[in-house]
């Protein structure tokens, strides 16, 4: 009888949970979610004038594999489911004593420290792969992707490693080992998805996996125990007492609001939500999971406010007890929401946003209370422009955990500042609405590197705190890549250190070109070449040790450079 009633409630729960996702109007997802992407069409190419050498480039056109593919290559295939002024070492310590019981209990933050990378940088086209194609189009230079980020230190495991890289665009999420070129995994909405359903913003996380077959029993006791801290029960806290498992989890969002799970390892999107339920409109621009507290999402919109959510636990093999609950509501401050970062040491959520950049002071408590957070609002410089005026921070990373990289719309410029710097010197804000403290940078507070000089919007950087290299790309397909160790160690130098204003933008130490493609596919459905278009770089980044570079695009390319001492082997496996 009691298996009985147990099977009973499961099979309930399971019929109620999709009676929740019919009612919420939810996109339907397609069955049989494309897997691998493992034919690939070569492509030979002439080096850039910036290179020395011709390599076999490879390109990945989007196309179901058959079942016997599949099992031959053994690879997983994904399944998809409906459903003050700086603070001093007292204010961090007293900070840190309060939210103790709120931090994940393997929350850990060890900077690694810089290292310069030898010799010059230099990088040669290793593959350029094509995988988010729509309708598996092998010729589609329409899909934009958005996003591409390594996986972090804390998400590897079996299948992720770190050499693999996440990408999102158009309906699809791939994760390429850009050793290899291989397309490890891929989740795909279906085709019905609309283009406002697009996906936009990517982030990783950690989180702990629970049964969903534990007994009844538990579950009564979960509930009727008395919470040990804030947010967490006596079952939760002894589960991560236990050193529970974790999985790597990738969050995905873009058009109405639409943000969905995946179970990496598992090779499972095991959830779907929507952060705003009143506005079906509404687009996410950017996403990213609290380092110590790993299942909290934070979701930037297009019209400037962030969600809070709290995504919980991985519950296999039936991920029965997923519940993602809102947790609070940062209000709009300064128009949309383009870009989100994190720095350890002083607790903040950064916000590139579109008229300012933005310093949220992440207080935990006060994130579980929903009381509002304290907002520092600082406007960067404008070349040429002495007054009061706002940019668009179009793009931000952290080059260091307090070296902060910002750039603006129609700047031609990337300016790097020291945070602390900016905290010091802000003060207390003046009939700003929302807004606790204002800072207008001036140019002897930040370090400029010269960029494009492009009217194109939108082009993200990524950095390599270890070693200090940052890149960006802009809308001819060329990559500018800095060195700033140099700046970041004071071996020369400058506002980030205390030093003096460096006058002239500082130009960036390589360039990447665009190489000359040969695209059989492109030509053979009669398109015009790749190049004879605006190839916007929506995004770059780099893993740890500076070893390979990931560019994204306008145009449907995955784009995977290798630096040179590393790349013999890379040509010999062409």
């Amino acid at each position: 009888l009691y298996h009985v009633l147990l099977d009973f409630y499961r099979i309930t729960l399971i019929q109620k949970v999709r009676e929740m996702s019919t009612e919420a109007s939810m996109p339907e997802e397609s069955n049989g979610v494309l897997s691998k992407d493992n034919i690939k069409t070569t492509l030979t190419t002439e080096a850039p004038p910036a290179s020395t050498s011709v390599v076999a480039l490879a390109a990945a056109a989007a196309a179901a594999p058959t079942p016997a593919a599949t099992s031959t290559n053994n690879k997983k295939a994904f399944k998809s489911e409906s459903n003050g002024n700086g603070s001093n070492s007292d204010d961090e310590a007293k900070n840190e004593s309060k939210t103790h019981g709120l931090v994940d209990p393997w929350y850990q933050f060890n900077e690694p420290e810089p290292e310069k990378i030898e010799g010059d940088l230099q990088y040669t086209p290793s593959y350029f792969l094509r995988t988010h194609s729509k309708n598996n189009n092998p010729a589609d230079v329409q899909t934009q992707i958005w996003q591409c980020c390594f996986a972090p230190p804390s998400a590897l495991g079996d299948t992720i490693t770190r050499d693999v890289v996440a990408t999102c665009g158009g309906s699809s999420v791939c994760f390429i080992d850009v050793t290899t070129g291989d397309v490890l995994l891929k989740y795909n909405r279906s085709t019905k998805a609309l283009a406002s359903e697009n996906l936009y913003a990517l982030a990783w996380t950690t989180l702990e996996v629970t049964n969903d077959e534990e007994s009844v029993e538990e579950e009564q006791d979960d509930e009727s125990d008395p919470i040990d801290a804030p947010g967490r029960s006596k079952a939760e806290s002894k589960r991560s007492d236990n050193k529970q498992e974790r999985t790597s989890v990738v969050a995905a969002g873009g058009g109405k609001s639409t943000v969905v799970l995946v179970d990496v390892e598992a090779g499972f999107c095991y959830h779907m939500f929507r952060t705003v339920t009143t506005k079906a409109s509404s687009i996410i621009c950017s996403l990213l999971f609290h380092p110590k507290k790993h299942s909290w999402l934070f979701c930037g919109h297009e019209d400037g406010h962030i969600e809070v959510w709290d995504v919980g636990l991985v519950s296999r093999p039936n991920y029965n007890k997923t519940n993602c609950v809102p947790l609070t509501t940062l209000p709009a401050v300064s128009g949309d929401a383009y870009n989100l970062q994190y720095c350890h040491k002083h607790d903040l959520l950064l916000a590139g946003c579109d008229s300012a950049l933005l310093f949220y002071q992440l207080d935990m408590q006060k994130i579980i209370d929903g009381e509002r957070l304290e907002v520092t609002k600082v406007d960067l410089p404008i070349p040429g422009y002495t007054g009061n005026g706002s940019s668009v921070v179009d793009s931000i990373t952290m080059v260091r955990d307090t070296v902060l990289a910002a750039k603006c719309a129609l700047h031609a410029r990337i300016y790097v500042a020291d945070v602390e710097h900016f905290l010091h010197k802000r003060k207390p804000a003046v009939k700003q609405k929302n807004v606790d403290f204002y800072l207008k940078a001036e140019f002897e507070d930040v370090v400029s590197l010269e960029w494009s000089d492009t009217d194109n919007y939108y082009m993200n950087m990524g950095a390599d705190p270890s070693s200090c290299v940052l890149v960006c790309g802009d809308d001819k397909g060329t990559l500018w890549l800095y060195d700033l160790y140099n700046l970041i160690t004071g071996k020369v130098p400058s506002p980030l250190t205390g030093g003096p204003e460096i006058p002239d933008p500082i130009p960036p130490c390589t360039k990447l070109l665009w190489p000359d493609l040969d695209d059989p596919e492109v030509e053979k459905a009669g398109k015009l070449r790749l190049d004879s278009y605006d190839i916007v770089v929506d995004k770059c980044c780099i893993d740890e040790g500076a070893d390979h570079v990931v560019a994204v695009t306008s145009n449907n390319m995955v784009c995977i450079w290798t630096r040179a001492e590393h790349s013999e082997s890379t040509d010999d496996s062409q």
